[in-house]
């Protein structure tokens, strides 16, 4: 009988180790690459609004040339734009219906009015244009 006692209580604390060993591995998921690019480097959309939404009227701006294709941005506006931080641009013209194409025609529009964006401004162009994006020719 001591033998098949001690069998149960290897096979108890197996179970036990197998568990915990999961419970480990559960825990430390989120930290590891399970979580994509866009939620480790997303930036706090409430401080990029906020920031395009000092100059009156700047987000009509953005998205009017969505419809009316022909950007028409105020000084205020470009320096808005200009103020968010990368990771603000890099989201607002990446995701949604703004592509990179048309946050780099913002950014030359910009340019001529004297605002100038810095070239770290457009940094990633996605492989393949995401469903939903909108580039415009304007």
């Amino acid at each position: 009988m001591g033998y098949f006692k001690q069998q149960q209580q290897q096979q108890q604390q197996q179970t036990l180790l197998l568990i915990l060993a999961l419970a480990f591995a559960i825990a430390i998921t989120p930290a590891l690459s399970v979580v994509g690019w866009d939620e480790r480097h997303m930036p706090d959309l409430r401080v990029c609004w906020a920031q395009i939404n000092k100059a009156d009227g700047c987000e009509h701006e953005i998205y009017a040339p969505l419809v009316k294709k022909k950007i028409k941005l105020s000084y205020a506006c470009c320096e808005a734009v200009q103020g968010m931080s990368s990771k603000c641009k890099n989201w607002m013209f990446n995701h949604g219906r703004l592509s990179p194409e048309f946050g780099d025609q913002i950014k030359g529009y910009c340019a001529t009015l004297g605002v100038t964006l810095p070239p770290s401004y457009r940094i990633y162009y996605p492989d393949k244009t995401p469903p939903g994006h909108i580039g415009y020719g304007g």
